[in-house]
């Protein structure tokens, strides 16, 4: 591999959404043919972030994750053609922590690169709605790339479209209940810069909002499904 290829930008692959249907679903099997992502994996491999700004560093983590999780799951689905997902508590185990991948001249799993290079790194909660584990419950992979120059339009339209899909965001005027992804309890935390879980959601949401602050919240389960075509 040349240097020049080195310090190519991780940009040069075609929207991931010829691979992505209208639900989010991916085809993995179509996706594991294509030269140019396994190409990007090897840029990824070797880039250099050296001299590179916050937007910049903060974009390639975001493509990197979802990059990853592409790899491992057409890793799982080389072993076993018939694999659900990760179902299982070892199946994660092994999926997000055990297994270690070449980044940026590193080595790391799924979960540092999400806590320790995206979360604890940028502090930002939109990111949230911008990296995908491969389930059905995640948010959408994205169907563009990040860069610098699309990363707050990006990560502000990704927020507003998993904010406004029912799956994630549902208020029962009725019961007076708000249901949500499982994602804004878990990450409870990073939503507290913004006010909160509600506050946050009300920034984005293009429901009504009036009974917002009272409602009573509950997190759906989690579907851990692969979210394969």
């Amino acid at each position: 591999m040349t240097n020049r290829k080195n310090q190519q930008n991780i940009l040069e692959l075609p929207a991931l959404q010829k691979w992505i249907n209208e639900y989010g679903e991916v085809n993995y099997i179509k996706l594991n043919e294509s030269k140019e992502f396994w190409e990007q994996l090897e840029i990824i491999e070797n880039y250099d972030l050296k001299n590179k700004n916050q937007g910049e560093k903060l974009a390639f983590w975001l493509n990197v994750y979802n990059f990853i999780t592409i790899k491992s799951v057409l890793f799982e689905l080389k072993k076993n053609p018939n694999w659900k997902g990760n179902l299982s508590l070892v199946s994660k185990l092994r999926f997000f922590i055990l297994r270690k991948h070449k980044i940026a001249g590193g080595r790391f799993n799924l979960n540092s690169i999400e806590q320790k290079k995206i979360r604890k790194g940028f502090k930002d909660p939109r990111i949230h709605f911008a990296i995908n584990c491969g389930s059905s419950s995640c948010p959408y992979l994205p169907n563009q790339l990040f860069t610098s120059g699309n990363l707050e339009k990006t990560l502000d339209g990704l927020t507003k479209f998993f904010i406004n899909s029912t799956e994630n965001v549902c208020y029962d005027e009725k019961s007076n209940l708000l249901y949500l992804n499982k994602i804004f309890s878990w990450y409870s935390k990073d939503f507290a810069i913004e006010g909160g879980i509600k506050n946050f959601i009300a920034k984005y949401w293009k429901g009504s909002i009036d009974k917002l602050e009272d409602s009573k919240i509950y997190f759906k389960k989690y579907l851990w499904q692969l979210n394969t075509q």
